[in-house]
């Protein structure tokens, strides 16, 4: 018997920085997937193989190490569970470096994989909430939004305190465009806390814009209303740039897809400084960055329905 488990990436569509304190935010999921296929073993020995590399060590020997942190944070957590070893592979159609929130990806498969072979039924809002402190544990800080995009699908608004997830039934076209490169989370995170040191009550305030953007384009899904949507994107966009997480090709990009009369609104996705712009609409399948000279890449996505599925293969 093998299980196989796989959840979709994620882009941030509003409310960064503000569901770090508590706000609104608004995430798809996309029809990038991370799967992960478990096979039991006989033995006592836990085996993971990716295009990242291979690991093998005994359930009693389990060390975290790179570039399996996440995967293994997770065996390691429910370790006294496991009677026998298995073998894992992971897979996934989508590159790491493109972001995508893969590591939350992967963390929500493999939980979902382990869940089914203990014949444990666990609920969408605590596979968020353990997803959540295993990401936590790793790199030390995330809002855990696009967990739920892992566990959900579509297009969720989510807050953390109290934690809250409703997903939309509605769906919209989507344009990612990839810098080539990134800045890790958490350093961008702490860029921005450092800078608004002393500005604490501009902070605040720019929390509850933040989170008043995420509220309003929720708002505005409910009523299929997509260029209002689009319009808030804008809007954020413009308190992005204050937070200093834009640079200049960052703005280059969100300009490009404005000008595009397909896209409604345009904004950095994420935390900044490198990673993903998105746009509300669909550019031509052949499309290119007018900019040759930079290493920004379309990325073919959709908003995808499904959320994490486990099924015995």
């Amino acid at each position: 018997m093998q299980l196989k488990a796989s959840a979709p990436g994620s882009l941030m569509l509003l409310g960064e920085y503000g569901v770090l304190y508590g706000k609104q935010a608004l995430v798809c999921a996309l029809d990038k997937r991370m799967t992960v296929t478990l096979t039991p073993l006989l033995n006592d020995e836990v085996q993971i193989e990716s295009t990242l590399g291979q690991y093998q060590s005994s359930l009693s020997q389990l060390k975290i190490v790179s570039p399996f942190e996440y995967v293994l944070s997770v065996i390691k957590y429910h370790q006294g569970r496991m009677k026998r070893g298995f073998h894992l592979k992971i897979e996934s159609n989508f590159s790491h470096q493109v972001g995508f929130g893969s590591s939350a990806a992967v963390t929500v498969a493999t939980l979902s994989a382990l869940y089914h072979w203990f014949n444990i039924k666990i609920s969408p809002l605590d596979l968020i909430r353990q997803a959540k402190m295993i990401i936590h544990q790793v790199q030390g800080i995330g809002s855990g939004a696009d967990i739920a995009a892992s566990v959900y699908g579509g297009i969720v608004g989510y807050q953390t305190q109290p934690l809250s997830v409703e997903k939309f039934a509605f769906t919209h076209p989507i344009t990612a465009l990839h810098t080539g490169y990134k800045t890790k989370t958490a350093d961008v995170v702490k860029k921005v806390q450092d800078y608004f040191t002393s500005h604490p009550h501009l902070f605040r305030v720019i929390h509850a814009a933040l989170g008043q953007c995420a509220l309003d384009g929720m708002q505005h899904i409910r009523k299929e209303n997509w260029m209002h949507l689009g319009e808030v994107m804008n809007i954020q966009q413009g308190i992005m740039e204050s937070l200093g997480v834009s640079d200049f090709l960052l703005h280059q990009m969100v300009n490009e897809l404005r000008q595009a009369k397909q896209i409604h609104g345009a904004k950095i996705s994420g935390a900044g400084l490198g990673d993903c712009v998105i746009g509300l609409g669909a550019l031509p399948s052949d499309y290119t960055y007018p900019h040759p000279a930079t290493s920004v890449t379309k990325i073919p996505v959709e908003i995808a329905i499904q959320g994490v599925h486990c099924e015995k293969v």
